[in-house]
């Protein structure tokens, strides 16, 4: 009796197990933002950043090296050197380097921020892709099913010669192939739920649902300008963002080559290091400030040309969408016409083949493939509708994308 109870109580754990999660289009970004991997990374990053500030300032205190004293004792000459250790304030590059260490630390917000707010829109642009596969999957499975009951037609037909053994034999090429479509295609929604769980941060053995979502009328969307959103776009950009205060970084790493004659700072750039490491700079009193400072602002030049190319990016990608959206729009009467007449068609031929009629098996798979290929199109266009305003939704960073990131305070605040 109890190995019956045990047994009942762990196949019963193991169909708990395989009971898929049902995800909406509104849990997905709810997921990426407390468990997605790159975000909770990212925010380890921003946090070492922060701390960084607080160890360059901590390193503005006096500390104390036995060693460096015990030198001290023996040539008192090197008590100069105990400047920098004794009294680490008193060196002007000290200061300099912390305001970097502060400047610095805003720029890795503004690039966690952009990273965050990617990865909330690719998982809902997969979760769209995802739910339009298996929107695809069915519709191949109405017009295979449409496909095998023309070929038990033709199949008959040929029994009693009336068709040619060669089309009949296409047919279930065809048909063959449809089938092929149907595996891959199944594959495929099975891969994307698989990514789109671990972009969320779920557990492989996690089976995700995804309930259907209510799709737009094209017919009933208003075209979009690009003047509308295009300011909003560059001014809340935090790829545009972090060039910026890089740049102020920079003046105080300027600022570190003329104080140069009292000292190199002692403070490293910590987890900041690598943004200016190309830039040499002296211990002491030298000829080396020079070209230090004409290094220093050819990496001004540089960090403008990369702040330019990013607005360049935004643009492009914005006049992109704007375009893609609005021909949804313009074209959408033309689709809908041709899925009118890819059914006419489609239910004229086979009302001849059910009243007994000669029809040209070939004309009929024909309009079967018209019919899958514009209920498809329009598929795409809904689909495509959606995303586009989802881009746009992160481009103006409104909607999910707003500053509200629980998992950073979370880690800034542990």
């Amino acid at each position: 009796m109890k190995i019956l109870t045990l047994f009942c109580l762990v196949f019963s754990g193991f169909v708990f197990a395989q009971e898929p999660t049902v995800i909406t289009l509104s849990d997905v970004a709810n997921h990426v933002k407390k468990q997605n991997y790159e975000v909770l990374q990212n925010a380890q990053r921003v946090y070492q950043a922060r701390e960084t500030i607080n160890f360059s300032r901590r390193s503005l205190m006096p500390r104390l090296n036995l060693w460096s004293i015990a030198t001290v004792v023996i040539d008192w000459r090197s008590a100069i050197g105990l400047v920098d250790e004794i009294a680490p304030f008193l060196v002007p590059n000290n200061w300099l380097r912390v305001k970097q260490s502060e400047i610095l630390y805003l720029a890795k917000k503004e690039q966690y921020r952009a990273l965050w707010a990617n990865e909330i829109m690719n998982a809902k642009i997969l979760y769209l892709n995802t739910l339009r596969d298996i929107d695809f999957l069915e519709t191949y499975k109405e017009q295979y099913n449409d496909l095998k009951d023309l070929v038990a037609i033709v199949q008959a037909r040929q029994i009693s010669g009336e068709v040619p053994a060669q089309v009949l034999n296409f047919l279930k090429i065809r048909e063959l192939q449809f089938s092929e479509d149907l595996r891959v295609l199944s594959n495929l929604v099975f891969e994307e739920k698989k990514a789109l769980a671990y972009i969320m941060g779920l557990p492989q053995e996690t089976s995700l649902e995804l309930p259907p979502m209510q799709l737009p009328s094209i017919e009933e969307l208003n075209p979009i300008e690009y003047d509308t959103f295009i300011f909003r776009a560059i001014s809340s950009s935090p790829e545009v963002k972090q060039y910026k205060y890089i740049q102020s970084a920079l003046k105080y790493l300027k600022k570190e080559v003329w104080f140069s004659f009292l000292g190199a700072s002692s403070i490293a750039r910590g987890i900041n290091g690598g943004v200016f490491d190309n830039i040499p700079l002296q211990d002491g009193l030298g000829f080396g400030a020079g070209p230090s400072i004409r290094i220093a602002r050819s990496e001004s030049h540089i960090l403008t040309i990369k702040e330019n190319a990013t607005k360049e990016v935004i643009k492009k990608n914005l006049y992109t969408l704007v375009n893609k959206y609005n021909s949804f729009i313009v074209n959408i009467d033309n689709q809908n016409e041709r899925l009118n007449l890819a059914v006419k068609n489609y239910d004229l031929l086979q009302t001849q083949i059910l009243i007994g009629q000669n029809v040209d098996p070939l004309e009929i798979l024909e309009s079967i493939t018209n019919l899958l290929n514009v209920k498809l199109a329009l598929l795409n266009y809904k689909y495509d509708a959606v995303a586009s305003t989802e881009r746009l939704t992160r481009i103006i960073l409104n909607g999910d994308y707003v500053k509200v990131d629980p998992i950073l305070d979370e880690v800034l605040n542990d």
